[in-house]
């Protein structure tokens, strides 16, 4: 009670009877009151007179509308029983139109982030308890008897609010003491659950510490699958690792298998363990480009040699294609990789080639159009085109008033024959395209404020959004057979029927957001959920309803540009260039 500031408190709790919901909604009325007018009900003192005036004088109101100053004073009564229930007050307070029967917002990342700082200290003070305890009773693994003196009621029952939250109490199998949760433990299993990634730095330690008493909640079993869902709904789920690199430079890469996962840091390329977050294997990083997953846990990358095939479990090189022209391996697909080549001329050409992985040998390789192979490219393949995108230099994706021609190519699969080159103006500046080669192949892009569809084998353009996208938006990403767009402000995060255009639902975000803000978005291996990357969080939608699921932020680390995602089975891994954590994922 001594953390409860006076004002705060019910007058029955404060004379030191039992709290209850009751006693909530006394102190959510006096937050209320205080957040609107900045003042108290019964004003200052010390606890007994204000304890004193609540029992026995009315509260002062000043300023509060009508219904709201009602509303307020009810749940300010001094007799419990006279006070409004929680969903009583809910209804009251709603926005009006609003269903009073839909989930609770997810907190924002800020607020998620502000509680896992709480919630390290917490798990800090529990740690050193049980560490205590251990030496104290003789015992060497620190967890024979959790409870500290400050526990010593530790078997009666939680505050009913707190029960209410936590999920049901496995029936104890033995009579030992380390069975039983202490009062703190509680409280921090509760909110390392509530902050998911938003974990301090030492949050692997403290996990760890928290969950050894019940080993289904532990990284092992949450790597499993048993802790893919927040355990309160809008909260994010717990933290399976987080690794911290102080010299700032890691990038997450879209490349992993079933037990690893690969990001650069700095000139090297680092191979990490998927279920602990422990490095394996480094290697020199290849000069800049960007590694590309192949079947059967490997990857393709260009070196200074030519073109390596290495294994995702230990980095080793199994075998080596040398070619002094090699620029850099743009795709991979099945038994097939596609790689940008030097022509060798003094003009400095570029060249498309195909090359077969089984029989390590080159299939064709054909000239690439004036403009492509010295800017990035983006390659999507289908089952008949390899589709060639210039990608936006990098200088636009911090001009919001840039527009460009977007220049983009189509090659027959099995012979490499160019089978159009088209460019687009006055499409948005930065990543504002992307390609679903299926089929015939269609190209979606951002232009004049609107989404447009184009047949990539025609050029005809098949319908314009009706929803408006700014210049100030995230890449489009298409998966599960849907687009989905991103606007600043806050939000929202639009699905388009990628036949007709048609918006399927918007969802809204609680942060504020800038043009410079926006981040990528991936989804899941099951399709099942799309996440969304911004500045301060990292928010998850439910696909295909759009129902926003959770969101969090990342504690300890200062926030310069959006969050890095990566999806991988089971899996999801949230970055900046100085932490990534990896959180369960359906």
């Amino acid at each position: 009670m001594a953390t409860v500031p006076a004002a705060f408190m019910a007058p029955e709790v404060a004379a030191g009877r039992p709290s209850s919901f009751a006693a909530d909604v006394y102190s959510l009325a006096v937050l209320l009151l205080h957040t609107a007018t900045g003042r108290l009900p019964f004003g200052d003192g010390p606890p007994p007179v204000l304890a004193y005036r609540a029992l026995h004088n009315r509260p002062e109101l000043p300023d509060l509308p009508g219904e709201l100053g009602e509303v307020v004073a009810a749940a300010l009564a001094a007799s419990p029983t006279d006070r409004p229930t929680a969903a009583e007050l809910c209804r009251t307070l709603i926005p009006a139109g609003q269903d009073p029967e839909r989930a609770p917002d997810p907190l924002p990342g800020r607020v998620v982030a502000a509680l896992a700082v709480r919630t390290q200290a917490i798990a800090d003070l529990e740690i050193a308890d049980a560490d205590a305890d251990a030496d104290a009773d003789g015992h060497g693994d620190g967890h024979a008897d959790d409870r500290d003196p400050a526990d010593a009621d530790a078997h009666e029952p939680p505050h009913p609010a707190t029960q209410a939250a936590l999920p049901p109490a496995p029936a104890p199998s033995t009579p030992d003491a380390a069975a039983r949760p202490t009062r703190r433990r509680v409280l921090s299993g509760l909110l390392t659950g509530a902050a998911g990634a938003a974990l301090g730095v030492s949050g692997t330690r403290a996990w760890s510490g928290l969950t050894r008493a019940d080993s289904r909640t532990g990284p092992s079993a949450a790597g499993s699958g048993s802790g893919t869902s927040p355990r309160v709904p809008g909260m994010p789920p717990a933290a399976l690792w987080r690794l911290d690199d102080p010299t700032a430079r890691i990038r997450l890469l879209p490349v992993s298998s079933a037990d690893h996962c690969l990001m650069t840091r700095g000139d090297g390329l680092y191979g990490h363990d998927l279920r602990t977050g422990k490095e394996v294997w480094q290697l020199p990083a290849g000069g800049g480009t960007p590694p590309v997953q192949v079947h059967g846990d490997r990857f393709l990358t260009a070196t200074r040699e030519g073109l390596s095939l290495c294994s995702m479990r230990d980095g080793r090189t199994q075998w080596l294609q040398r070619s002094e022209h090699l620029a850099r391996v743009l795709a991979a697909d099945g038994a097939a990789a596609w790689l940008l080549m030097g022509d060798g001329s003094p003009t400095g050409g570029y060249l498309l080639a195909a090359f077969d992985l089984e029989h390590r040998k080159e299939l064709w390789r054909t000239p690439l159009p004036s403009g492509f192979g010295n800017a990035q490219l983006a390659t999507a393949v289908g089952p008949e085109t390899v589709v060639v995108e210039v990608q936006a230099p990098q200088q636009m994706f911090r001009d919001v008033t840039a527009v460009r021609t977007l220049a983009i190519a189509g090659f027959e699969r099995s012979s490499g024959r160019m089978l159009w080159n088209r460019s687009y103006p006055d499409v948005h500046g930065g990543p504002a395209s992307v390609v679903d080669p299926a089929g015939g192949g269609r190209l979606f892009l951002l232009s004049g404020g609107r989404a447009h569809a184009y047949d990539l084998k025609t050029g005809t353009r098949l319908w314009e959004s009706q929803a408006l996208v700014a210049g100030t938006n995230a890449p489009p990403f298409y998966s599960g057979g849907t687009l989905y767009l991103t606007d600043d402000g806050t939000g929202p995060i639009v699905a388009v029927d990628p036949d007709t255009g048609r918006t399927l639902w918007e969802q809204t975000l609680t942060e504020n957001l800038t043009w410079n803000m926006l981040g990528s978005m991936t989804a899941s291996a099951s399709g099942r959920t799309l996440y969304l990357a911004t500045l301060h969080q990292v928010t998850a939608t439910g696909l295909p309803s759009g129902k926003r699921l959770w969101q969090t932020g990342l504690a300890g680390v200062v926030a310069r540009e959006p969050f890095q995602l990566a999806a991988v089975p089971g899996t999801l891994l949230v970055a900046r260039p100085s932490a990534v954590v990896a959180l369960p994922a359906d």
